[in-house]
């Protein structure tokens, strides 16, 4: 004997609308958490100049090479385990002794504490003040470091190289930074 189904366990199916309000919350936290956090991303770039290449494929000539006759400062910081050397195309400030780095690292100190920037800042003024009127290229200064030499160490230089403060005002010294890979 066959049974009906009962009609009292059967529910018609209902259709209602999608409950939203959920992922419109989400998107109203999640809009302006991304938007200011491109702006953090955008303020942590530093800026900094590669060298231009002088030759592009087949040997084409890119820009013109300078003349022989023009002499550039050239003024480049090369950071060592024992210190600041300072040099230019001319000549290599040194130090107490022959050898010596420009700035020696302060003794027993470790990490970008142990180098003198304030020191690297007041003589990098006094390079530019004397070379303004003679150089062309007084805006310019190239860093080297050695690869032992940490992050922070490059660009705590990068920065005592861009400006410094004298009598109360910011000076600017070598803003446009190239860094230089090479063995000193």
């Amino acid at each position: 004997m066959a049974y009906r189904p009962s009609k009292r366990g059967r529910h018609p199916h209902e259709e209602g609308e999608a409950n939203i309000t959920p992922m419109m919350n989400l998107m109203v936290v999640l809009i302006p958490l991304l938007l200011t956090s491109a702006e953090f991303v955008k303020l942590g770039v530093i800026e900094l100049n590669l060298p231009p290449a002088a030759k592009g494929p087949a040997g084409q000539q890119l820009e013109a090479m300078p003349s022989e006759d023009i002499q550039k400062l050239d003024l480049t910081v090369t950071i060592t385990d024992r210190g600041f050397f300072i040099s230019s195309s001319l000549a290599v400030l040194s130090g107490n002794l022959q050898g010596e780095p420009t700035i020696p690292r302060f003794p027993g100190e470790t990490g970008s504490r142990a180098y003198d920037y304030a020191t690297l800042s007041d003589k990098l003024y006094e390079i530019k003040s004397r070379a303004a009127s003679s150089y062309p290229d007084t805006e310019q200064i190239i860093i080297l470091a050695e690869p032992e030499i940490d992050y922070q160490t490059l660009i705590s230089t990068m920065d005592a190289s861009r400006s410094v403060m004298k009598e109360g005002k910011r000076e600017s010294l070598f803003p446009d930074v190239s860094l230089s890979a090479g063995v000193f």
